[in-house]
């Protein structure tokens, strides 16, 4: 669920954001321009193309150039991946430095979101889930260590994850997953648990469905070859497990994108 979006110019440097307890997980991006976070021990350094993530409770204000605006988009969550949590420095946020491909990408969510914060539609609590997960996982790809600097457990989570990401449509088992990452179930369990703080199935439930929006944004590819593509089976499998996720089906959730 989505609290509060904004996007669109901002001017931190003439009117600073005074300080304030955050409620929620806020990501705010800045895409062209110059911001910096405002905490009660300083000023951080103004930057251009950054993500910041900050959890609820994290107290601070935003500062700008002087007489200079700059584009932001802002996002709050009530909740977001564990993850996260663990990737917080010291100072309790998340900086991430944003290249072309990461601003484009920012640019687009909160193009979509927009839409659904001004017209709420049926499909607008997918569009905001699937504008959660990419923010994050733009955090997690930038943050996490080379795989080289990787622990022992991060890495067999990943080569099993990497493993069933390329066989999807198979819809493996997870004893094959664990197998492809050389350990036994019961370890790789307690790894997911470890590492991820989520369950094998409900990683597994992520990425398929993070894989069918995708498809589904292409309006030529038809419901039944995005059930196979994510190892859903059958298109009335995929449409009843996507509706009980996300309280809307496939059909409506391409009617509102389509507006």
């Amino acid at each position: 669920m989505l609290i509060y979006f904004g996007t669109g110019e901002r001017h931190y440097g003439d009117i600073p954001l005074a300080f304030q307890r955050r409620r929620a997980w806020e990501f705010q991006a800045v895409l062209k321009g110059k911001i910096g976070l405002s905490l009660p021990d300083g000023v951080e350094p103004v930057q251009a193309h950054r993500l910041w993530i900050s959890p609820p409770g994290h107290t601070h204000g935003w500062v700008g150039e002087k007489g200079r605006g700059s584009e932001v988009a802002v996002f709050h969550f009530p909740s977001a991946p564990e993850l996260l949590t663990r990737l917080l420095n010291p100072k309790g946020f998340l900086e991430i430095a944003l290249n072309r491909r990461g601003i484009h990408q920012v640019r687009e969510l909160a193009r979509k979101v927009e839409r659904y914060w001004n017209r709420p539609a049926p499909g607008m609590m997918i569009c905001y889930e699937h504008a959660l997960m990419s923010l994050s996982l733009i955090a997690c790809e930038v943050s996490q260590p080379a795989e080289t600097g990787q622990s022992y457990q991060q890495s067999r989570v990943n080569a099993a994850i990497l493993w069933y990401a390329k066989r999807m449509e198979e819809n493996p088992a997870f004893p094959e997953m664990a197998r492809a990452a050389g350990v036994s179930t019961a370890h790789l369990r307690r790894l997911f648990h470890q590492v991820l703080h989520a369950s094998p199935n409900q990683i597994k439930d992520q990425m398929r469905f993070q894989r069918a929006i995708q498809l589904m944004s292409d309006p030529a590819m038809k419901l039944e070859r995005v059930s196979d593509r994510c190892g859903f089976g059958s298109a009335s499998a995929f449409s009843r497990a996507f509706k009980s996720q996300f309280g809307s089906s496939p059909q409506s959730w391409r009617r509102a994108e389509s507006r």
